[in-house]
């Protein structure tokens, strides 16, 4: 008997979930019925946002990090470019454009998306005096402009949390000093990051660390400051503080799915509630989250997505199997952060243990260093890319590197210390 399953959304999550989930029933002979539907034909490379602004090698176009998605879908896996218009928990339906589909179990990894109208003048001022690098057509506006600044105030702000890649608006700030320093302008330009947390990052060592580098780079921290308000020459926060710019780099609010809210499974901004541990929905049964669109508390970046599908498909089978789902997930997250000048940071961290000191994926041998600038660091984050569209997006194994996090080589005494 065929099960059917059906995944939504064709982003990273979607893909490496069908991918993962064809490739182990084919290992354990288990006859599935694997539909992907989403409604975006060309897949982008997220991280290569961050780079597109300042137009570095390999990132200068929108073919430099798109590459059409039916040539990522593997065998076994039915895609289906439709847009996706209701989703019925009882009736076990989800209804497209194009028609409707049925399922036996849900994936649900419909991302998440920034939201403009949410701040008052933020939209009006889109393009022209505020930017953006979340999308790839802002990021290219934001490249043009870029090449027309001269100096002044310019502010990178983050709206509010949550965000997509939290570590992105520190690696801009990098990236921008890097830039502005090559081009003889640093000294004419005032860089302040004005974020809602208490420093540059959630965790605090990690925090400590990143708002100590910016600070060495000159760069200004304003924390405690969510976005309320953008005229043409400042932001408002809703104390009522203000902070003047000349140019403006903002991080609007995200949302997640309209879907998940109309379907009953969310939390009112589109973000489903999922159990953290096992990634089931809290609100329906033989239905999964994974990616952007769940409200587990973890970074929503492309290497949770990459760990949560490994989780999701483990689990589906179980349930498939007349069995319950494991609490696998422990919000592994995995970023390098750009620091500008041909180095960077790496972090690794799940729920429970923040980022520390030490050597990755292998004790003493690394070669990647955590909590630390290296050149190597570096050169890990530019060969993320291929490693992206060969081997994280087809679902293949990452060598070394798990969905759950190893304390092997890490300095956990650093933790009794803080």
């Amino acid at each position: 008997m065929t099960t059917r399953v059906l995944v939504l959304g064709d982003g990273t999550g979607g893909l490496v979930a069908a991918n993962l989930l064809a490739k182990e029933a084919r290992r354990r002979k288990v006859a599935l019925q694997i539909k992907l539907i989403g409604n975006s034909p060309m897949h982008t490379y997220q991280p290569g946002m961050l780079f597109l602004p300042f137009q570095k090698p390999g990132y200068r176009t929108l073919a430099d990090i798109q590459r059409e998605t039916a040539q990522f879908v593997g065998a076994g896996v039915h895609y289906l470019v439709e847009r996706i218009t209701a989703i019925d928990t009882q009736a076990r339906t989800v209804t497209t454009d194009k028609g409707s589909h049925e399922y036996d179990w849900l994936v649900l990894s419909l991302g998440c998306r920034t939201v403009l109208d949410a701040v008052d003048g933020l939209e009006q001022h889109w393009g022209k005096r505020a930017f953006g690098f979340y999308t790839p057509d802002s990021a290219l506006r934001l490249a043009q402009a870029l090449q027309e600044f001269k100096g002044g105030d310019l502010l990178i702000d983050v709206a509010e949390m949550p965000i997509k890649c939290p570590v992105a608006p520190i690696e801009f700030a990098c990236l921008l000093d890097e830039f502005l320093t090559e081009r003889g302008l640093r000294g004419k330009t005032n860089l302040t990051l004005v974020t809602p947390l208490t420093g540059a990052f959630t965790k605090p060592i990690c925090n400590e660390m990143l708002t100590d580098m910016l600070a060495g780079k000159n760069v200004s921290v304003v924390p405690n400051a969510s976005l309320a308000s953008v005229t043409e020459k400042a932001i408002g926060c809703p104390d009522g503080k203000q902070v003047p710019y000349d140019m403006l780099v903002t991080i609007p609010p995200h949302e997640g799915s309209e879907l998940i809210d109309e379907a009953g499974l969310g939390d009112g901004l589109g973000f489903g509630f999922t159990d953290k541990q096992t990634l089931k929905a809290v609100k329906a049964e033989r239905v999964f989250l994974l990616g952007d669109n769940t409200n587990v508390p973890t970074s929503k970046a492309g290497s949770v997505a990459h760990f949560q599908a490994e989780v999701v498909v483990h689990n589906l089978l179980r349930e498939i199997d007349g069995k319950p789902a494991l609490p696998l997930a422990d919000g592994h997250a995995n970023c390098f952060i750009e620091t500008g000048f041909g180095k960077a940071i790496l972090i690794d961290f799940n729920y429970d243990i923040q980022p520390v000191p030490g050597r990755f994926p292998l004790p003493v041998l690394g070669p990647m260093s955590l909590l630390k600038e290296t050149r190597t660091n570096h050169l890990g984050k530019l060969a993320f890319k291929p490693i992206y569209w060969n081997m994280l997006l087809p679902g293949r194994q990452i060598p070394l590197v798990g969905s759950r996090m190893s304390t092997a080589g890490k300095r956990m005494d650093v933790l009794q210390r803080h």
